[in-house]
């Protein structure tokens, strides 16, 4: 059975450049998940090579390697931090009723604990994980698996908390995902001095019977059920089924420091905080926005009175085509800690999101000076009015282009120009946000793998297409990554074949 394991595993070596379009850890991740899935060892050249910099493995990518090696079993060479060269070899075999491992092999613990010792992104280092764990976590001898992860939680160039909590869940449940619920221990942050959080998941699992409503409590089920290959499946994940709906509120997280203050003219010298600054600015940037846009993309208001929670006052409020609210609001200790999330609800049980991570200026906040004594300060100070007017303006250019990124986000036109389609094909956008896409493809490779046997439903005379020119270069890799190759990596066929399919191929070395 060795010799035979070793012969199949050669056969089925793939070999990947780490160069290819986006040519950085997110080719790594998806590719160490899809090989512990589905059993077939990796190798990649060139490992983040198309980074500014130092190349190769960051911590935060060693230690997603590290780790989804010891949970599957597997075997690395080159996992260390700063190399461009990977070989992940799983050992288990797969299954025979399916493109994935066989789960009798499978060990796995109930809690995992991750500490990278910088604030790399959580998130990051959770979506190499994630996939694998929702397969084999029915294996655990509990109703879910807890993963325990220090790092950064707003980080630069990634998935935040507020992002993945209020965003990349939601969406998930409503493609047919398990709940996975997010608990916020600690914020890390990237920017400004090092600063490590920390966060819980709670990963339901595919062959779990988990409680729809969400409870952590598992349903009985006999042992008949539990042997049924169905509870093991990815959902099949075709966004094309899923209206886009309207949009019916718009949640801001806004998570700045309070200091310094901005506008300082009033009898007392007090002014609003830079936070409130933010959150103000926000709201009449969205307000004007949004009454620019066509009124099709939102739903219609109610005509009962708001709610006294309604931050926006009743008259500001009947201007605008949707409630507009402040989700969460949270004072930071640093200037370069000033975070601004949006958020769109939408009629088909969406979130589309846009979010955009900066800083006021300054490299610490301002201390009050000669605490104690009552000496006279100046009513005007020209260097704090200087120091004001940098924060005002980094504080307003940050909200002018996260607003400006979720108008885009939630209008019907799309921003690019027109790409040639399939004709004949009617073409839509899909109802997910830019960033939120990418992290679909992985989940609806493994789906239509996992139902590869099944028929497809019939055919219509119009077939939909979903609009490409929303794809980002991360949707592109996941892509190239998770199907079938065109002659050139950067053409990506309209309807993709797994390369995890049952008919196993050797895909070309690029």
């Amino acid at each position: 059975m060795a010799a035979s394991r070793s012969t199949s595993s050669k056969l089925n070596h793939v070999n990947l450049n780490g160069r290819t379009l986006e040519g950085g850890g997110q080719l790594v991740r998806i590719a160490i998940g899809l090989s512990a899935l589905t059993g077939r060892p990796i190798s990649i050249d060139h490992v983040r090579g198309n980074r500014e910099g130092k190349k190769g493995l960051q911590r935060s990518h060693a230690a997603a390697v590290k780790l989804l090696a010891e949970i599957s079993g597997s075997k690395v060479l080159g996992g260390e931090v700063g190399s461009q060269f990977l070989t992940f070899s799983p050992q288990s075999t797969r299954s025979k009723n399916g493109p994935l491992l066989d789960l009798s092999q499978v060990i796995v613990k109930s809690e995992y604990d991750i500490k990278l010792t910088t604030a790399g992104a959580i998130f990051l280092v959770f979506q190499a994980l994630y996939p694998y764990l929702l397969y084999v976590g029915s294996q655990a001898a509990a109703p879910f698996v807890k993963v325990n992860i220090t790092g950064g939680t707003n980080a630069t160039h990634s998935p935040s908390y507020d992002y993945a909590a209020q965003v990349v869940v939601p969406n998930f449940a409503r493609l047919g995902l398990p709940p996975l619920s997010i608990i916020l221990n600690k914020r890390g942050w990237t920017t400004g001095p090092v600063d490590l959080g920390a966060v819980t998941f709670l990963v339901h699992t595919l062959g779990s019977r988990y409680n729809p409503n969400g409870e952590n409590q598992p349903q009985e089920s006999s042992e008949k059920d539990q042997t049924l290959e169905p509870l093991c499946s990815f959902p099949r994940i075709n966004l094309m089924d899923y209206k886009r709906g309207k949009v019916t509120q718009i949640d801001i997280t806004v998570l700045a420091p309070d200091q310094p203050t901005l506008n300082t003219d009033g009898e007392d010298g007090t002014g609003i905080t830079a936070r409130q600054f933010i959150e103000q600015v926000t709201q009449r940037a969205l307000r004007r926005a949004t009454r620019k846009l066509n009124p099709s993309i939102f739903a219609k208001r109610s005509t009962s009175t708001p709610p006294e929670e309604d931050l926006l006052s009743e008259s500001s409020a009947k201007d605008t085509p949707v409630p507009i609210k402040i989700h969460t609001s949270e004072a930071t200790n640093h200037r370069s800690h000033v975070y601004i999330l949006l958020v769109a609800h939408t009629s088909s049980g969406f979130r589309i999101g846009h979010d955009i991570l900066g800083s006021v200026g300054g490299d610490r906040l301002s201390k009050p000076k000669n605490k104690g004594k009552q000496k006279q300060q100046p009513s005007h100070d020209p260097r704090r009015d200087s120091q004001n007017n940098i924060a005002f303006s980094a504080a307003a250019d940050l909200v002018r282009r996260c607003v400006e990124g979720f108008i885009e986000e939630i209008s019907n036109e799309s921003p690019k120009a027109q790409t040639e389609q399939k004709r004949g094909a009617a073409v839509k956008r899909a109802c997910l946000d830019k960033n939120m896409r990418d992290q679909v493809v992985v989940f609806e490779a493994l789906g239509k793998a996992c139902h590869a046997g099944e028929h497809a439903t019939e055919a219509t005379d119009t077939e939909t297409l979903e609009d490409e020119r929303d794809w980002t270069l991360h949707t592109k890799t996941a892509q190239w990554r998770l199907f079938k190759r065109a002659k050139d990596p950067g053409e990506l066929p309209s309807r993709p074949a797994l390369i995890i399919s049952a008919r196993e191929r050797v895909p070309d070395r690029n």
